[in-house]
């Protein structure tokens, strides 16, 4: 829940510096979410949810209002979703030809499977969001390139030791 309103104070603070996210879901045909829906049915325990999320696109700067906050891929905020509001972020540039830009949606899309499930704490979600996703790409013979123990710390729930220097 924190993390969600964090989220949303972020997406504000960032829209009102920015401009706002349209609601961009053109950006991905219908065909091609049914069969990413299709093939998240197939390969994981999450069930298809009632409601699609929307999908918007927000610039590199926005983005960076969510340092710490959301999710990373390769040191670089990718996307990332917003329960509260159904709505999944891509960050720009994204393209529905480039598999590995994909795999971010079908990251947030997990996310998106996740929702209303009983979590210790929300990054423990991040874990299996990570495996599907590798698991997308590994299909396509691409590698992940996650440094999974990163993962696995960003995914736990033990309280962090944090030293003032």
């Amino acid at each position: 829940m924190r993390k969600s309103i964090l989220i949303a104070l972020a997406i504000t603070l960032a829209n009102a510096a920015f401009g706002s996210a349209s609601d961009d879901s053109h950006i991905i045909s219908p065909a091609r979410l049914y069969e990413l829906n299709t093939w998240l049915d197939a390969e994981t325990e999450f069930e298809r949810r009632d409601s699609q999320p929307r999908i918007r696109l927000i610039a590199a700067e926005q983005a960076q209002h969510f340092q710490g906050i959301a999710d990373h891929t390769e040191g670089t905020l990718r996307g990332l979703y917003d329960e509260e509001t159904e709505i999944i972020y891509l960050v720009q540039p994204w393209s529905p030809n480039n598999q590995r830009d994909v795999s971010v949606l079908v990251h947030e899309m997990a996310h998106h499977r996740q929702s209303g499930q009983h979590w210790y704490c929300p990054q423990a979600q991040e874990w299996r969001a990570y495996q599907i996703q590798a698991q997308w790409l590994r299909e396509r013979a691409i590698a992940d390139n996650f440094y999974w123990p990163a993962i696995l710390l960003q995914s736990s729930c033990a309280k962090r030791d944090i030293h003032s220097e």
